[in-house]
């Protein structure tokens, strides 16, 4: 996280009732802690001074592009230009970076007032490096309050991460007689590095905030573990229901085979029974990390455990150790084909579903048959083993039906419409039940209306009767209306239409059928766009503030789980404490604060706007505008993908607002003459809006409608280039109903959705 302000932790020293939120994110920098001759260092440089401006105002990449040349070679750059270089990296994450810059400079301990110095120690830190002897020349250099405040505790956290825990403890608690709006979590950060537990009990009897309480238990527990009392800590942890963590505990204090061999079965039994996801994952970790050779049983105790909580390749190796001594149960048979699904080995996963064929799995193992064949690319035989399914287990709607509706997928695919709808038809006639009959059934409207607008019409509107609650009903009502527009009854499309925008009238739905009758559409709530104060959740903020600089990041993250908490049991709060979220870097937590307040009934203009943040609006701006991009559509694409949240990592590893691959950003990067790249740079606000509309106006500017460009940045081009061969794809509100992807189609239409609301909401 980019560095806080001093300013913050001056605020709570200097003040025990003073309430602040959080700083908004342009002014996230560090306050220098110099002299004016130091100031001066800097402002008499006016390419280091633009930087340095740049920097205060969270623009950190500009800076850093800007001194690039002068900090190629460092040991040649002024003190300035080194100092404001390292800032600007440290904003980023780009903590190599600001090491490059600073190590070894003759000044860090006579300039500046120790801030190189502090910046060595947290880059430091994020590193796990020893960083004792920087911090303490830090600390020596500190000529604040609040810059030895947050100094002491950088102290504390390397002896802490040194394990040199008497020095540690010490430090935190001096610390914590500095700020007393954070001394209980100092408090516990003293008491986890004491290794007598007649002083944890001490210290935690003085520990009176809500939300540090309920860690003690944990922070005993650690503190056990990390000093030897492996039995103690192993209790703890089961107390408080941390079973995986009593497991590492007791593996530490295993020290023979014997010892080893005993854990390992209990850990066996654990997996056996009911584990919860966490513990079970921790678990299977501790029993590979004993090393113990296990039975062919244990072997697929542990095998069906790691596939259940989504251990996909150790569930492969133990499937495949245990099927060398024998072959596999039927059952184990269809987890072991799962599980080299989940791993992505779909044509393994083929041959072993084929081997599945006691009844009771013989039908899903022979629909997840076709599924891997699809996945491997084996279309031929995946159509035939989708009809064979649909044929052979007629009689069993939950493999027919999604088996006729992938089949009907890929007919569409392959050109054979009448096939498709043929398909369609089957699973709605005789699954009208099933999950995927409403989905069925708005395809075949889809392809009804290619050749009869009544037919369509009369298809979406059963869909709508039959399945009024159905998330395609919304669409059907929807595109029955234009079905009736097209045979000219005007008054009954209109219907429909109005229909759609009463029912959900800020939905994507509702935005195209405002289109159709030319109507203005959804606006806003009246009122301020600004939200009430309050004490408390101002007086958490300073707190999740003061932690985040200090860089206690667990902390804070316990602290904003209580402000979300709040504000459940303080519906009242909410936009407030929505906008707190938001303005502490949590904007996807802050929305989704928004919108259940907005579900409950009380929709305002604040809450619909921390609902639909914009975060760094000045460089979504300028970045669209570069691009000639709509930036209502940027923002509504940023919220789908990352909810403001520049932080955000995928699970595919995708990074920041834009959510970019690595590989991308660095292709599109070194396209633009970056001077130099780092994954890191991602999570930088205006390296990934630059970066990202770049991707996205690639799309848009060879003539891509929007629907499309949006599909490819979600899918890829190549699954575009298939999808524009499906009927009526011209028609960019076609091609969105065809896509095949669920995930893709419902992204398109959400992203377009809150476009038409950041435009409302903010004109942009």
């Amino acid at each position: 996280m980019p560095l806080r302000p001093l300013i913050v932790l001056a605020l709570i020293l200097s003040t025990a009732t003073a309430c602040a939120q959080s700083p908004d994110a342009g002014q996230r920098v560090q306050a220098a802690d110099v002299t004016r001759a130091d100031s001066a260092r800097v402002a008499g440089d006016s390419v280091v001074s633009r930087a340095d401006s740049l920097v205060r105002a969270g623009r950190y990449w500009h800076a850093t592009r800007l001194l690039a040349r002068r900090l190629a070679t460092p040991d040649s750059a002024s003190s300035a230009a080194r100092l404001v270089g390292a800032r600007a990296a440290s904003g980023w994450q780009g903590w190599s970076e600001v090491d490059r810059i600073l190590r070894g400079a003759p000044w860090l301990d006579s300039l500046y007032g120790g801030e190189g110095r502090e910046l060595l120690v947290r880059s430091g830190l994020s590193r796990d490096q020893d960083v004792r002897a920087d911090a303490r020349l830090a600390l020596a250099d500190a000529r604040t309050p609040a810059a030895r405040l947050t100094r002491r505790v950088l102290l504390a956290r390397a002896l802490d991460r040194a394990n040199v825990l008497d020095s540690a403890a010490a430090t935190y608690s001096a610390a914590a007689e500095q700020v007393p709006e954070i001394s209980d979590w100092l408090r516990l950060r003293a008491a986890g590095a004491m290794p007598d537990s007649g002083a944890r009990a001490k210290a935690f009897a003085a520990v009176t905030n809500a939300v540090a309480r309920d860690r003690i238990s944990w922070t005993d527990a650690q503190a056990r573990e990390r000093t030897g009392d492996f039995d103690g800590a192993a209790r703890v942890y089961r107390a408080v229901g941390a079973q995986g963590s009593a497991f590492r505990a007791e593996a530490l204090a295993a020290r023979d085979d014997s010892a080893r061999a005993s854990l390992a079965r209990r850990i066996v039994s654990y997996l056996g029974g009911r584990a919860s996801y966490t513990n079970a994952r921790q678990a299977v970790d501790v029993l590979d990390g004993l090393k113990v050779p296990l039975t062919r049983d244990e072997e697929l105790v542990v095998a069906r455990a790691a596939s259940e909580n989504g251990l996909a390749a150790r569930a492969v190796t133990g499937f495949t150790n245990a099927a060398k001594s024998a072959p596999l149960a039927q059952r184990d048979l269809y987890g072991y084909a799962g599980a080299l699904m989940d791993a992505g080995r779909a044509a393994d996963a083929a041959t072993q579903y084929a081997l599945v064929t006691e009844p009771s799995l013989a039908a899903r193992a022979s629909y997840q048959r076709a599924r891997a064949l699809v996945r491997g690319g084996s279309g031929t035989t995946a159509r035939s083993a989708l009809r064979a399914t649909a044929t052979r287990y007629a009689g069993n709607g939950s493999v027919a039906a999604p088996a006729l509706l992938l089949l009907a997928d890929l007919q569409v695919d392959d050109g054979n419409i009448s096939g498709a709808a043929s398909s369609l038809g089957e699973l709605v006639r005789r699954y009208p039940s099933a999950p995927q009959a409403p989905l069925a059934q708005f395809r075949a409207g889809l392809i009804a209306w290619q050749s009869s607008a009544a037919r369509a019409a009369a298809t979406f509107d059963s869909l709508a009767t039959r399945h009024p609650k159905d998330e395609e009903a919304l669409g059907a009502r929807y595109w029955a209306g234009r079905a009736y527009e097209r045979m000219g009854r005007h008054a009954e499309a209109q219907q429909r239409w109005k229909s759609v925008i009463a029912e959900s009238p800020y939905s994507y739905y509702a935005w195209l059928s405002n289109a159709r009758l030319k109507t203005s559409g959804w606006t806003p709530p009246g009122g301020a766009d600004t939200v009430a104060r309050v004490a408390a959740v101002d007086s958490i903020s300073m707190r999740i503030a003061a932690l985040q600089q200090l860089g206690m990041d667990a902390e804070a993250r316990f602290e904003l789980d209580a402000l979300v908490d709040r504000a459940n049991t303080k519906p009242a709060e909410a936009s407030t404490i929505a906008d707190a979220l938001i303005a502490a870097s949590e904007p996807a937590r802050g929305l989704r604060v928004a919108l259940r307040a907005i579900d409950r009934g009380t929709p305002s203009r604040a809450l619909f706007r921390a609902a639909f943040p914009v975060v760094h609006e000045d460089a979504l701006r300028e970045e669209s505008r570069r691009h000639d991009l709509d930036p209502g559509l940027v923002a509504g694409l940023i919220r789908q993908e990352s909810s403001f949240n520049p932080r955000a990592v995928s699970a595919a590893g995708a990074r920041g607002l834009m959510q970019l691959m690595p590989t991308v950003g660095a292709s599109i990067a070194k396209s633009m003459n970056y001077p130099l790249w780092d994954p890191a740079l991602l999570f930088d606000p205006d390296v990934s809006l630059e970066l990202g509309t770049t991707h996205l106006a690639s799309s848009v500017k060879r003539g891509m409608p929007v629907a499309r460009a949006l599909a490819a940045y979600n899918a890829g081009a190549s699954r575009v280039a298939r999808w524009i061969e499906r009927p009526g794809s011209d028609d960019p509100e076609l091609f969105t109903e065809w896509i095949p992807y669920t995930e893709t189609r419902d992204y398109v239409r959400i992203v377009l959705r809150n476009a038409q609301i950041y435009r409302a909401l903010y004109r942009l």
